[in-house]
């Protein structure tokens, strides 16, 4: 087990209250946790990560265009063909006698006699053709070149460029994979929080019914009321019990939820801290919110990368300016019996000039094409950012709206508890019916119930607002 996996481990054992003798029991796990265990097992965050070190080496690649290209050859032949021939220095040498005779003594020497007389010259000049033999044998290079662009119309700094706009779009795009994993905890943890506080409304209000239920049953055996009265106490008594289990079921799939998004086993014996429900603050209103959204910074490098995409497709239609040097060594082929090259040193270095003329005007349409899309991204950048504008402010008018609600369920669990504590008075001195009470009793249990929820939409609300204005890490 490598060290990461055993710390990874050792995380888990603690958070969910494990140790490795088998002993456990459930432990709470705060918000904070939560999200530190999500961020380490999160595929899609690992993905990213992935992704920032592949864009991070191909911008380093890339960096390497503007330094020289060095390469070293070595070449070891050998051969056993080899050559044998005889050099004919006679018949030429007649013929060109023959010829010049011919053009200075036209009137002695016809052109039909030409012909005989390089003859007969190229016979008596036999002593002057001689072998020549030679092989290959083993022959050897060794050589080094560089290639080094001088000018390449911007091309190698526009590739460079967009290498580290690549690298930087990389991780932007961690840093959003890493707010939606965040924003996606939160919401599973609220989602806990908010299941145990209804489990918490349906218990309190079963307790009513059963307090309630002995009361009835006691007034029965007195003769006080009719068993219809019962009947109706059973009622919302099993109605009661059937919230508890609903709510009980709600608590179960909020924890395997949870345990699924922070990298868990789903049956992991998870709870959460009591009271770890804080309240997130009101927006603040601010100008340069959007400009901090990691979405907008996205797209502020996409119109960056296109302009210098027109940069590299205009680098098509300029110069392009080179040099290549090249030494070498060459060790082999005899003639003769004599080694032709022995160990031979040969440096060259040329320099390339090239100009494009025309090809259809195709680079010319790329550079348009290329113009366009830029202008297209910095259009839908502008679009976009007036969108998120909108976006943030909705939810901040969302959230403010929640906060007033949440006053209101607060101040309407307060009457409708106010209510139930009269009508459980008058009821208990006869001045109100059984259904009476039930309803001041059903009031009270609705009224938490939506108080309860208010504020899991306020905090998801908040939550999201702070992913909108660039403030959630």
């Amino acid at each position: 087990m490598t060290k990461r996996r055993s710390t990874r481990f050792l995380t888990i054992l603690l958070l969910l209250g494990c140790n490795p003798f088998g002993l456990a029991a459930q432990r709470a796990i705060s918000l904070d946790s939560c999200i530190t265990l999500a961020l380490q097992t999160n595929k899609d965050i690992k993905a990213a990560q992935r992704q920032v070190n592949k864009y991070e080496y191909e911008k380093r690649a890339l960096r390497g265009n503007f330094f020289p290209d060095i390469n070293v050859r070595a070449v070891d032949l050998y051969s056993t063909m080899d050559y044998n021939s005889l050099l004919d220095i006679a018949t030429p040498l007649g013929q060109t006698v023959a010829q010049r005779l011919h053009e200075r003594l036209p009137w002695l020497i016809a052109k039909d006699m030409q012909q005989g007389i390089a003859n007969g010259l190229a016979h008596r000049l036999q002593f002057l053709n001689q072998p020549i033999e030679g092989k290959i044998g083993n022959v050897m290079t060794v050589g080094i070149t560089l290639t080094q662009p001088l000018y390449s119309g911007g091309k190698i700094t526009a590739g460079y460029e967009m290498g580290k706009l690549g690298a930087r779009m990389a991780s932007l795009g961690e840093k959003l994979t890493t707010e939606e994993t965040v924003v996606a905890v939160h919401e599973a943890y609220l989602l806990m929080v908010k299941a145990k506080e209804m489990r918490e409304v349906a218990v309190q209000y079963d307790s009513l019914l059963e307090q309630l239920t002995k009361d009835v049953q006691s007034a029965l055996r007195n003769g006080m009321v009719s068993h219809n009265e019962e009947m109706k106490v059973m009622v919302k008594k099993s109605e009661a019990e059937l919230n508890i289990k609903q709510a009980e079921n709600g608590i179960r799939l909020a924890r395997m939820n949870l345990c699924q998004i922070v990298g868990l086993p789903v049956d992991a014996d998870l709870d959460i801290l009591p009271g770890d429900d804080v309240l997130f603050p009101a927006p603040i209103e601010s100008d340069d919110m959007t400009a901090r959204r990691t979405e907008y910074q996205l797209l502020e490098l996409k119109s960056q990368l296109a302009e210098q995409q027109v940069k590299l497709q205009r680098a098509n239609l300029l110069p392009q300016l080179g040099l290549v040097a090249n030494a070498s060594m060459v060790d082999g082929i005899e003639l003769m019996g004599k080694k032709i090259l022995d160990r031979e040193n040969v440096f060259n270095i040329a320099v390339s000039l090239t100009i494009p003329i025309s090809h259809g005007n195709q680079d010319r349409y790329k550079v348009k094409a290329a113009k366009e899309e830029a202008e297209r991204l910095r259009m839908e950048q502008a679009s976009l950012s007036e969108k998120m504008v909108l976006e943030q402010q909705q939810l901040a008018n969302e959230v403010e709206e929640a906060r007033l609600e949440l006053v209101m369920r607060q101040q309407n669990l307060e009457q409708c508890a106010e209510n139930l504590r009269v009508s459980r008075k008058s009821y208990s001195v006869g001045y109100e019916t059984l259904s009476d009470l039930l309803e001041a009793q059903l009031l009270w249990q609705k009224a938490y119930a939506e108080l309860v929820e208010t504020k899991y939409l306020l905090n998801i609300k908040a939550v999201k607002w702070r992913k909108t204005a660039g403030t959630l890490l």
